[in-house]
């Protein structure tokens, strides 16, 4: 079954508002999963929604924020996410990182006690509108094993650039430094299909295509897979975001 745009946009919105948040904050978001769906990214869009729902139904998102400044420099500064929904944060942080770039030519903002905050690539856009560069990463639920190992240790970890190009459509990348995202497994699984090779291991180290894998305590893999093809990049990639 398809629906339009207008009608998920004014769901999700109305989800929102049921859990507590302002409408305006409410319709932020729902612009977010929107984006989300119409770049083909449907794993980070409305099907997401019920995850949020389970962390605010676990008491684990804060839906009257307070979103701070906690420290800045003319060029830097630290966001304090207040524990609500991670696009509210994520929102206030690039305004402030585009500000700080407008005054004095590159502005960059990190962001504490936050969650997931969808598509890092709708962050990363925001940048586009005042023919500035954007940078995106985030840290995520550990889930992923580093090269040679068995135990999960990192999180997804997705980077996104957005590069104006004057009259040329943007450049924008945005992807996650392992193969596949977390949605994909809940899609395969939902769908009662298997993965392939090269997404996941069980919790011993070995080769898995089973899409609930994680719930028997396997792990994902960094991108490329294994060390033949390179894991050890994806999970340098993964750490770096981490690090940062």
């Amino acid at each position: 079954m398809k629906y339009s745009y207008d009608y998920l946009k004014a769901f999700t919105t109305d989800v929102l508002i049921k859990m507590g948040f302002s409408r305006e904050q409410s319709a932020e978001c729902a612009k977010v999963f929107l984006a989300a769906e119409i770049r083909g990214i449907s794993t980070h869009g409305v099907i997401r929604l019920g995850d949020y729902f389970r962390l605010w139904e676990a008491g684990r998102i804060n839906i009257h924020p307070q979103v701070r400044i906690v420290h800045e420099t003319p060029s830097t500064g630290v966001v304090d996410g207040d524990g609500t929904i991670g696009m509210i944060p994520a929102k206030f942080s690039m305004e402030l990182a585009i500000k700080k770039a407008r005054e004095v030519g590159t502005g960059w903002v990190a962001t504490r006690n936050s969650c997931n905050f969808g598509i890092a690539g709708y962050w990363a856009m925001m940048a586009l509108d005042h023919d500035m560069i954007g940078i995106t990463m985030t840290n995520a639920s550990s889930l992923v094993s580093p090269t040679f190992s068995a135990e999960a240790l990192l999180g997804t970890n997705p980077i996104a650039i957005a590069i104006p190009a004057k009259k040329q459509p943007p450049f924008v990348a945005d992807f996650a430094t392992t193969p596949i995202n977390r949605g994909k497994f809940t899609m395969a699984a939902k769908k009662g299909e298997k993965l392939g090779f090269g997404f996941a291991q069980d919790q011993l180290g070995n080769p898995s295509d089973d899409p609930t894998i994680l719930e028997k305590g396997g792990t994902m893999l960094p991108l490329g897979g294994d060390r033949e093809h390179g894991s050890h990049k994806g999970y340098c990639l993964g750490a770096i975001v981490d690090i940062f």
